[in-house]
């Protein structure tokens, strides 16, 4: 018998089907994203920690609050995205004559969280990585030149690069899951469903990409 989580990884039709008769249960998905959003918080952490050197000396002794604040917000902040995605996906599938309860939604949004987790370690190892590696100067921040420039020696740094690519690699892989949890959540031809999740993540997506700067 395969194991829930890796058949809503590996087989998310079978999956969503098992469960399209069941009342929705948020607690599973619940700790999935948080799990995900503590692995951020970490990252949010490290991150703020790592631009500390570049902030007046007036201004560092705060930074280790602001790492703090940096790192809890971003567990918030991943339960309150889960909520919008799902939110955004009952939205688009409701034009295209989706039905179905919201919380089977943000459930089935939930479980898609589950390649997030390995995607979230792999860029939090590039981060520690680029944190172990990378000196920043101290810079002016009325100076909005020099925090451009310092912007943009962290984001487009090759091992920050990469983090983003793999988030998007597996952003690509929870969208699978989603398509097929939007089919059942919301009663949707497999086609409809993919056009539910497909423009949502597409958007996000092209915007991560320009912010790269790569076009």
């Amino acid at each position: 018998m395969t194991h829930p989580i890796i058949e809503v990884a590996l087989n998310p039709d079978a999956f969503f089907r098992k469960r399209a008769d069941r009342p929705p249960e948020l607690k599973v998905p619940a700790l999935i994203v948080l799990i995900t959003g503590i692995i951020g918080g970490i990252g949010a952490y490290m991150t703020t920690n790592l631009i500390a050197p570049a902030f007046p000396p007036e201004v560092q002794g705060i930074m280790g609050v602001a790492a703090i604040v940096a790192a809890v917000g971003a567990v918030v902040f991943s339960l309150i995205v889960w909520v919008v995605i799902a939110v955004l996906f009952y939205g688009v599938s409701s034009v295209l004559g989706g039905s179905g309860d919201l919380k089977k939604t943000i459930e089935a949004t939930g479980y898609g969280y589950v390649p997030e987790i390995l995607g979230s370690l792999m860029s939090l190892a590039l981060t520690i990585q680029f944190a172990s590696s990378f000196a920043l100067p101290q810079i002016d921040f009325n100076d909005p030149a020099a925090v451009t420039a310092l912007q943009e020696s962290i984001t487009h740094s090759p091992m920050m690069m990469a983090a983003v690519l793999i988030s998007i690699v597996f952003l690509l892989w929870s969208a699978n899951i989603w398509v097929y949890g939007v089919k059942y959540a919301r009663h949707l031809s497999l086609k409809n469903a993919a056009i539910s999740v497909g423009v949502p993540v597409a958007i996000y997506i092209i915007y991560q990409i320009i912010t790269l700067g790569v076009v």
